[in-house]
């Protein structure tokens, strides 16, 4: 939880970043319910202004070309960034990295979007990640239409240890799945399963994110040439 804290020296909870200023009367954070004894801290000034803040003059679609929030700045425990191409602690945008991403092009720790990649991947098109849900996905562990990875679950599913419609793995491949797999190499690799088969999911899966990307960066590219330079720190 972000929270804007106006005395910059009040004490706060370290884990979601309550303010606990004027608490007297419990011994747990009343946002997160942690033990005080464990939460309760209190930054230095210096430390409450080492994030970096930085917006463009140029806008499109209403939102900044490019917006930056990383670390507390001014009493902000986490930088949110929302901008075409978003880079914060938490970051919404078309292009968004950070710990938490949510955009058309996800990438972070937990990533949310059309396409995602991360160590928590949902992506509406297509996932990668520690554990990648989505309409394609790949990753130590796979939930998709079409789903490749250490676990796999999916219409169509391969991996270590596959679960769906039509599977393959190393126990053997599901029955009609052959034809299937046939119409899919561009996805699945070749028909024939080998040690690096499971490894063409994930370049198909990361390249689609990749020239999906590409569009929006250029897009804002071209924006960010017809506006005059410099923004907001």
């Amino acid at each position: 939880m972000t929270v804007l804290r106006e005395d910059k020296n009040a004490p706060f909870c370290s884990h979601c970043g309550y303010v606990l200023k004027g608490l007297t009367e419990s011994s747990k954070c009343p946002e997160c319910g942690r033990p005080l004894v464990e939460v309760l801290t209190r930054q230095s000034p210096a430390f409450l202004n080492a994030g970096k803040r930085y917006r463009s003059k140029a806008t499109l679609f209403g939102w900044p070309v490019v917006d930056v929030a990383v670390g507390p700045k001014d009493g902000e425990l986490r930088g949110h960034a929302k901008g075409i191409i978003a880079i914060g602690d938490i970051a919404t945008g078309g292009i968004a990295i950070g710990g938490v991403a949510r955009g058309v092009v996800a990438v972070g720790g937990v990533a949310l979007g059309l396409f995602s990649v991360g160590g928590l991947a949902v992506g509406l098109a297509c996932a990668t990640g520690g554990l990648g849900a989505g309409g394609m996905a790949s990753g130590g562990g796979a939930v998709g239409v079409l789903s490749s990875g250490g676990g796999a679950l999916g219409v169509v599913a391969q991996g270590g240890g596959a679960i769906g419609l039509f599977t393959r793995d190393g126990r053997g491949i599901s029955a009609g799945a052959p034809d299937v797999f046939a119409h899919l190499t561009w996805f699945f690799g070749p028909q024939r399963m080998t040690s690096g088969v499971i490894f063409q999911p994930m370049v198909a899966t990361v390249c689609l994110t990749l020239v999906a990307g590409a569009l929006i960066a250029l897009i804002a590219w071209a924006r960010l040439l017809r506006e005059p330079t410099g923004g907001t720190p």
